[in-house]
């Protein structure tokens, strides 16, 4: 399902899948989005986690904004910090690359 959340003022799409299990966030890198997880999301999924792969800063097109310094890692580790409390998600796993 692609839903979306907020952070600092920017609106992030996110594909959450799967249902109570642990949850999975997976964040694509540079130039991709978070359909390079679609080969992926499905197996973790009938393994029992919720997935939950946003289209990260600078991709979402609510999330792009203009300044480099808006890009700054702490930035970054908040909004996934802030789809891991939207989630309800104390604690997750991490799959990232790049």
């Amino acid at each position: 399902m692609l839903t979306s959340y907020g952070n600092d003022g920017l609106t992030f799409d996110v594909a959450d899948s799967g249902g109570d299990g642990e949850a999975v966030l997976l964040l694509h890198g540079f130039p991709q989005s978070r359909t390079c997880w679609d080969g992926l999301t499905p197996h973790l999924v009938d393994a029992g986690y919720r997935v939950l792969a946003p289209d990260q800063r600078g991709y979402s097109p609510g999330a792009r904004p203009r300044r480099r310094r808006d890009y700054a890692a702490d930035l970054l580790i908040g909004d996934v910090l802030a789809l891991a409390n939207e989630a309800g998600a104390d604690r997750f796993h991490v799959v990232g690359h790049d």
